[in-house]
């Protein structure tokens, strides 16, 4: 059975009414400043999902544009690099559009993978190192890629120690997955910078690393001639 309530319950003042009490006390008396408050948050508040709402039609306008363009342009990558030169102007239309997108930066990339296959260094290079100055997370290792692709195109211009130097920053960055690959460019730099004490140091990184059977053969291959 529930305990019966006093006479001094009954006539003890409620916690909750008292607390109301207070609250519409304290509007009453500054009606001003709790009103200025209230507008400040209902603006914040229309601001940030304005902003919110903004951002999301940018990106999935920017996507929605990659998609096509990328669509366009694959066909034709490696099959007929001169027909998709031609629709990179795709991709340039997207940066110039929506430049601070994640599509933006992809263009970048994409662009430089393009010109790489159509022989246009220079352009590959400058490309590539727009993607790769814009900060960005770097889980999937694009950073990795698209700094060894800087270094092909210097090591196809015979510029090799610009190409050490790219495939260096290539081997400090997110790299798993890739170190073998990564060491085999550092190792095949030094061996064309007739450096051979520093390329079989980086041949045998490269092959405690491998795991593909004709690789491993290849490194071996490669020490066994250099020793």
């Amino acid at each position: 059975m529930a305990d019966k309530l006093t006479k001094q319950d009954l006539e003890g003042p409620d916690v909750f009414q008292s607390t109301v009490d207070l609250i519409r006390d304290y509007i009453s008396e500054n009606k001003k400043r709790f009103y200025s408050i209230v507008s400040a948050i209902a603006i914040a508040a229309v601001l940030a999902f304005g902003i919110y709402m903004y951002w999301s039609h940018y990106q999935y306008s920017a996507k929605t544009m990659y998609s096509a363009a990328w669509k366009n342009v694959t066909q034709n990558v490696v099959t007929n690099p001169e027909a998709a030169l031609i629709n990179i102007k795709a991709f340039q239309e997207l940066i110039e559009k929506y430049p601070h997108s994640w599509s933006a930066r992809m263009a970048y990339y994409h662009m430089g993978n393009i010109y790489y296959n159509a022989g246009e260094l220079d352009n590959a290079i400058a490309a590539y190192k727009k993607f790769v100055g814009f900060r960005m997370s770097d889980k999937a290792g694009l950073k990795f890629l698209a700094l060894s692709s800087i270094g092909y195109c210097y090591e196809a211009k015979n510029d090799y120690k610009s190409a050490l130097d790219s495939f260096e920053k290539a081997q400090k960055s997110n790299n798993v997955g890739f170190e073998s690959i990564g060491y085999g460019n550092i190792a095949r730099i030094h061996e064309l910078l007739n450096d051979k004490e520093k390329a079989l140091e980086y041949y045998h990184k490269a092959l405690d690393d491998a795991s593909d059977a004709s690789k491993v053969i290849f490194i071996k291959h490669k020490i066994s001639s250099l020793s």
